[in-house]
């Protein structure tokens, strides 16, 4: 009895700091958001949508970053050559427009928001800001099925960065959310899982490979019709936006990130010189050695080779794959393909990858603590 009253008493109190948690990541990316680069992208992307073109786009979209912004925030955006020429010269901002209008879902969006009476800079900080409070709420969930004290879950969250993804005008916190949902339908194993990660292109289309790595294992753990039926919707889905909405290719993009930026994305030649493809690939593989979420990685990994064997027809061997190997997956996939140290990426991944190493050692302790995981 007395016991049960202290579980109860920690769960009421693991609720009530995810709550706060909730607000406090609600609050800051609504309250302080960072004004990053990529939201001129996306306001002209909505403006662009609305019928803007060539000058016009130009001076809309610089007149709406203006009124949102503080006057040392808008020179920062529009100093520099590359920056400049993209806030001078209408073709330039023109051929910026691929990279973001990409990100369907997230557009859209932006713009039911800015039709129910807010400005494109305010819809892109409220659309940020409440996928980043529902990954929270998400997490808490998830949590309960790895089997994680919920009182961890705020710990969690500012330990991978959920909250600095909130502040960015970026589509990585509506990919955080859709994310977390995909691996969580495939957890619990239900049919959400096909649905949300044929949908993930719409949101991100290098978040394909997540489609691919979970569909894959859903085929291969028997649910072959619905696998394949969701696999081609999500491929079908990838290849309608990146030739609908003119995406540039691996080689444009790979250049642009990691080689050498241009205002003139379109016309860019692509650099012939081999060491300029793996210098990316060095630094990042030392940057990646040096962030907070390999630190999660290792020690989840280096959990499971230590703790004993667990068989694929053990329950728990799914979870493992859910919540710890095919986010990881995609961590090492993406940065395989594309390696940019730009973490807020790998946001979910990082919080699965701590829910479930926090669900294991709670585990581990319950025969001692009298605490038992919740299936």
């Amino acid at each position: 009895m007395a016991s049960s009253i202290g579980r109860a008493r920690i769960d009421l109190s693991g609720w009530v700091l995810t709550i706060v948690a909730v607000l406090v990541v609600l609050g800051f990316g609504l309250k302080k958001p960072d004004n990053n680069w990529d939201l001129i992208g996306y306001v002209a992307v909505a403006l662009s949508a609305d019928g803007y073109r060539g000058a016009r786009l130009n001076e809309e979209t610089y007149a709406t970053l203006q009124k949102g912004v503080d006057a040392d925030t808008f020179q920062n955006l529009t100093t520099g050559p590359y920056r400049e020429t993209v806030f001078k010269d209408p073709s330039s901002l023109a051929q910026q427009l691929p990279f973001y209008r990409i990100r369907v879902l997230y557009v859209g969006l932006i713009r039911l928001v800015h039709a129910m009476g807010a400005d494109y800079l305010r819809s892109a900080y409220i659309v940020s800001a409440t996928f980043a409070a529902l990954s929270v709420l998400l997490l808490a969930v998830i949590s309960r099925q790895a089997g994680a004290p919920l009182i961890a879950v705020p710990l969690v969250v500012l330990f991978v960065g959920l909250l600095d993804v909130a502040r960015l005008s970026t589509p990585d916190a509506m990919a955080c959310f859709f994310s977390l949902l995909t691996m969580y339908g495939l957890a619990r194993k239900t049919a959400l899982v096909f649905v949300v990660a044929s949908l993930l292109p719409l949101i991100r289309t290098d978040f394909l490979l997540l489609s691919l790595l979970v569909l894959g294992y859903t085929f291969v753990t028997g649910k072959r019709m619905h696998s394949v039926a969701a696999l081609v919707v999500a491929v079908v889905l990838y290849l309608l936006v990146t030739r609908m909405c003119g995406a540039y290719g691996w080689l444009t993009l790979f250049n642009m990130s990691l080689i050498s930026k241009t205002p003139y994305p379109a016309s860019l030649v692509p650099s012939h010189v081999i060491g300029d493809y793996l210098r990316p690939y060095i630094s990042t593989a030392y940057g990646f050695t040096m962030h907070p979420h390999f630190v999660i990685y290792g020690l989840a990994v280096f959990w499971l080779l230590t703790r004993r064997r667990v068989e694929r027809t053990d329950p728990e061997f799914h979870r493992i794959c859910a919540f710890l190997l095919i986010p990881l997956g995609f961590v090492l996939l993406h940065l395989l393909l594309f390696p940019a140290d730009t973490y807020r990426f790998f946001i979910f991944a990082a919080s699965l990858a701590a829910i479930w190493l926090l669900g294991q050692i709670r585990s581990a302790g319950a025969p001692r603590s009298g605490i038992t995981r919740e299936a």
